[in-house]
């Protein structure tokens, strides 16, 4: 399996590189570039941040007694496990690909100079690797969710459970039946906590995927957008250029 790299991206010399490049001749293209960019770092940073949630569901669940719920959580956390390990790995393949881009467009850069930056996406073909993302994202989001609607669920079966035996003992000592039914207690709170906390991660990672996408989309369409550009100005070019002169044919000396 290829190594994972755990150098941020913003980090890297070429990435480093290429946006002071960037900088120095603005375009539209650059622009859109660096957002790429930035946007790929939040996800970083909000994978980073899952993964220690994913430690704490993992403490939590160690306190879980009801066999029942044990089972739900313990199938929800390997696939959640599963799944980030998954993302990572994505991740790492989209950055090393981002990297290599830059390379290229850098050399590309010192060979022919400010031109070649122009259809800069040419050197980046991540649209695919960002919507593979963006779909472990969504399926995180439905684990944590499934999760979280199974506790609450239990909880409260467990809690109705507790409330009719609670009420055939008042039965038998005379006394009036306890009719309201308690709120999950403060353990299934905490059992839930790290996977909402993962569910406010991966939709935080959600928007930043998404905007990513957007920046690459951009970048395609300014490089699809330029050659049209430069053939209507030589279309126009053409048109203002004098008609060409019609040859005179000559007349032979037998026709004068």
């Amino acid at each position: 399996m290829k190594r994972r790299n755990k150098q941020l991206l913003v980090e890297n010399e070429y990435v480093k590189e290429l946006l002071a490049v960037l900088k120095e001749n603005p375009s539209p293209s650059g622009k859109d570039f660096a957002e790429m960019i930035a946007h790929v770092g939040e996800l970083e940073n909000r994978l980073a941040e899952a993964v220690e949630e994913l430690k704490t569901m993992r403490q939590e669940l160690q306190q879980v007694q009801n066999r029942s719920l044990k089972a739900v959580l313990q199938k929800s956390c390997k696939s959640l496990e599963n799944n980030i390990s998954n993302m990572r790995q994505k991740l790492a393949e989209l950055k090393d690909h981002i990297i290599e881009g830059c390379q290229k467009a850098l050399s590309a850069f010192k060979e022919r100079g400010t031109s070649a930056l122009d259809g800069l996406s040419r050197f980046f073909h991540v649209k695919p690797m960002l919507e593979g993302i963006r779909k472990a994202i969504d399926n995180s989001i439905r684990i944590d969710d499934n999760a979280v609607s199974k506790i609450q669920t239990l909880s409260a079966e467990y809690h109705q459970a507790g409330r009719h035996l609670k009420n055939m003992g008042r039965a038998l000592v005379g006394k009036e039946p306890v009719a309201e039914v308690k709120s999950p207690g403060r353990l299934s709170k905490v059992i839930a906590a790290p996977y909402k906390a993962d569910r406010a991660c991966m939709t935080a990672a959600q928007k930043s995927i998404e905007k990513a996408i957007d920046s690459v989309t951009r970048l395609q369409e300014s490089a699809e957008r330029r050659p049209s550009v430069l053939r209507a100005m030589q279309e126009n070019g053409e048109k203002v250029q004098p008609p060409a002169k019609k040859a005179v044919p000559a007349v032979s000396k037998a026709e004068r």
